[in-house]
């Protein structure tokens, strides 16, 4: 009797050791300020920024803190893909500067997105202009290009000109167009053709995202601050039901998009509206990185 006593004395001093180490644990977790561990399927480096761009980074599936190599794009700072350089609107022109603090020439136009390559994409008159580090900035698509573009895929009512765009590829882009009487819509293109076109009223487009890969077209954000993606064919493709959102991206890979609040993040399968996990923290600019 007395060894089964000393046992359950003995198991019993081991299992409130075992509870206070996962105390302390939890506790030393909780402390560090990271979130809980979102599934184990997602990959990669999540980056968030608040709307001062005071930026914090997390990799996937551990939630570990990390330092990102660059902030998302945020309060009109674009940055290139690999970080070199950032761009940004002033007026009627974008300057570039680059990681070191380096200055390049100003660049004629606005609405700044970079090329894969490194090529920096501006519209100018409703011209889309590309500038790359050596030679002058020379028209990619005219406006001329652009009437003869929709004029062959059968799209009339009006003139129409470039107001943002946001490449697929070198050659492939999607972008919001601005009608003579304020209307605008989305068309996407792809070797100088016409691939998709969808009329929106002007006021319904905010946002222009091209998914990393180019299978996923683009993300919209409606009055109710809600995105809606959309393939590159005009198709929609389902995400979870945001209010409220601020800030959109996809996986690397396409599979998973996340989407943040001021609050929260909520992170989903593309394709599906269910929620796999939602972090507790919001953004208003977010980046997906490997």
């Amino acid at each position: 009797m007395r060894n089964a006593l000393t046992w359950f004395v003995g198991g019993a001093v081991v299992l409130l050791l075992i509870v206070a180490i996962a105390d302390a644990v939890r506790s030393r977790s909780d402390a560090s300020g990271s979130p809980p561990p979102p599934p184990r399927i997602l990959h990669g480096v999540l980056v968030a920024a608040d709307a001062a761009c005071q930026t914090q980074a997390f990799r996937f599936p551990s939630m570990a803190p990390e330092r990102p190599p660059h902030p998302p794009d945020c309060n009109g700072l674009v940055w290139s893909q690999d970080g070199s350089l950032v761009a940004r609107c002033k007026g009627d022109f974008t300057s570039v500067t680059s990681s070191q603090g380096i200055q390049f020439p100003n660049v004629d136009g606005c609405a700044p997105a970079w090329r894969g390559d490194g090529a920096l994409g501006v519209v100018l008159d409703g011209n889309i202009v590309i500038a790359r580090r050596h030679g002058s900035p020379f028209i990619f698509f005219s406006r001329l290009q652009l009437a003869e573009a929709l004029r062959a895929a059968g799209v009339e009512n009006g003139e129409w000109r470039f107001a943002q765009v946001s490449w697929f590829g070198l050659t492939s882009f999607v972008a919001v167009l601005e009608g003579q009487t304020g209307e605008a819509a989305v068309a996407a293109f792809a070797q100088g053709g016409l691939e998709s076109f969808l009329p929106e009223p002007g006021a319904r487009i905010e946002d222009l995202r091209a998914s990393p890969l180019g299978n996923f077209g683009f993300a919209l954000i409606h009055p109710e601050r809600e995105y809606v993606m959309v393939s590159r064919g005009g198709d929609a493709i389902t995400i979870p039901h945001v209010r409220g959102a601020e800030a959109i991206t996809w996986s690397p890979d396409e599979r998973y998009v996340a989407i943040a609040t001021d609050d929260e993040t909520v992170i989903g399968r593309t394709g599906s509206t269910s929620v796999m996990t939602t972090l507790p923290f919001g953004a208003h600019a977010l980046a997906w990185l490997t």
